[in-house]
């Protein structure tokens, strides 16, 4: 008997080729989604489970076992018992020697020396994050307390990785064994916090009068430049709009300046565009449902994406109060401290509520780093942040995933403390783009 749990919905550019079947003799919620990403999103294979034994040695096709016991007929991935759990709480990890990495859930008598779909759970779900309670002083949980940090994996796609090296093993075993070719993606994202250096804040009005005329034009409208960029690489930059101005943390204008509205509806127009929630909405989960509301009065246009100010994300919280407020897919999940991939994934996935134990509709963007990663926290200079740049894009695109970053209007205006730093974004969209 063939059997799911619910509905796992897949991204619109992956079709299905021919199907897998996974012999199961246990199965629960976490098996379902670390399968799921693995097969689904990343290989765009159609799978299926079974607990018959018969049923499975009778498919002719490509097959394999996930079991706790030792198989031994058929192509065996033994499952470690973390994956069977179903509570929370603090892994006393071993780890298994691979590819001079040492990574969690070691098992014997299997196709790896660990358990890879017990070890994608734990990092697509952030299970870390729930038991590990360090946090920096804006309490978010920092990179260098990551298990891929320690390990050593944190600026590689593993999970990504992982997969295209079980599908050979599949493909050994299976030589008709297909799986669904994917692309390179690259997006661009910028941030809009202060949307113009003066021409929208009396503050800064006051203060330019002196050096005002020096300045052809407002350094921080890049939004005609980004548009030149985009047809120049062939690429569609994704704007997230902060209107939340609450808190110390939180610059932008008045939602009734007719300049800032007029932008709004103007980019929107032409480009996709999200909510930048405020810092203030962290802590205040109903702020987020009116600014985002506020987004869609102010653009015209219906908002589904966000991305959180400062990179704010906690679990479960974050990701449950952005499902309230209606959002459908986030683009937050990166550290502040340390450029990488924090779920070890360059592939949208969807948010496992892990308090929970089930999938959610949720779609989660992984960035691979933020601007003011590297100037701020690491202090690279622009050459240094370029040889960065590249070998996280060729990481990325040895897997055909997807290479999202976080950019400022700010940030690429080579104005003021950014001076320089326009080509280190030129340099990545060149990269990103290149065939």
């Amino acid at each position: 008997m063939l059997f799911g749990l619910g509905r796992f919905a897949l991204l619109s550019h992956f079709y299905f080729s021919m199907a897998l079947l996974i012999y199961a003799p246990r199965f629960n919620s976490r098996i379902d989604y670390a399968f799921r990403h693995i097969f689904e999103n990343i290989l765009g294979v159609s799978i299926a489970f079974t607990k018959n034994k018969e049923e499975f040695l009778q498919f002719e096709d490509a097959k394999i076992v996930y079991s706790i016991e030792d198989e031994t007929r058929g192509l065996n991935f033994k499952a470690h018992p973390f994956i069977f759990e179903q509570n929370i709480k603090a892994q006393n990890l071993a780890f298994a020697d691979w590819e001079e990495l040492k990574i969690p859930f070691p098992v014997n008598h299997s196709v790896f020396t660990f358990d890879v779909f017990a070890a994608t759970f734990y990092l697509l779900s952030r299970y870390e994050e729930y038991v590990i309670k360090e946090r920096d002083e804006q309490n978010r949980f920092e990179g260098k307390s990551s298990l891929a940090f320690q390990s050593g994996f944190l600026t590689r796609p593993m999970i990504d990785e992982w997969t295209y090296m079980i599908a050979d093993q599949i493909k050994k075993e299976f030589p008709d064994f297909r799986i669904s070719p994917r692309k390179f993606h690259f997006q661009p994202t910028l941030n809009i916090d202060q949307p113009y250096f003066y021409l929208t804040d009396a503050y800064f009005k006051q203060k330019v009068k002196k050096i005002k005329h020096q300045l052809k034009t407002d350094p921080f409208d890049i939004y005609e430049q980004v548009g030149i960029w985009d047809h120049q690489f062939g690429l569609n930059t994704l704007y997230f709009f902060l209107v939340g101005n609450q808190h110390e943390n939180d610059v932008a204008p008045s939602s009734e300046n007719e300049l800032f509205k007029e932008l709004i509806k103007k980019v929107a127009e032409q480009h996709p565009v999200g909510i930048h929630l405020s810092y203030f909405s962290n802590s205040n989960p109903s702020e987020m449902r009116k600014e985002r509301n506020l987004l869609i009065k102010m653009s015209q246009r219906k908002i589904s994406l966000s991305r959180q100010n400062y990179l704010m994300l906690s679990f479960p919280k974050t990701y449950r109060d952005l499902i309230f407020s209606g959002i459908k897919e986030d683009y937050t999940l990166a550290y502040a401290d340390l450029p990488g991939f924090r779920a070890s994934t360059c592939t949208p996935f969807h948010w496992y509520d892990l308090e929970k134990e089930s999938i959610t509709d949720l779609l989660i963007h992984p960035i691979a780093f933020m601007d003011q990663t590297l100037k701020k926290y690491m202090r690279l200079d622009p050459d240094e942040a370029i040889q960065l740049v590249s070998t996280l894009i060729e990481n990325v695109k040895k897997v055909n995933g997807t290479f999202i970053s976080i950019w400022s209007n700010d940030s690429v205006s080579d104005f003021g403390i950014w001076k320089e730093w326009k080509t280190v974004y030129l340099e990545m969209l060149k990269k990103g783009s290149a065939l």
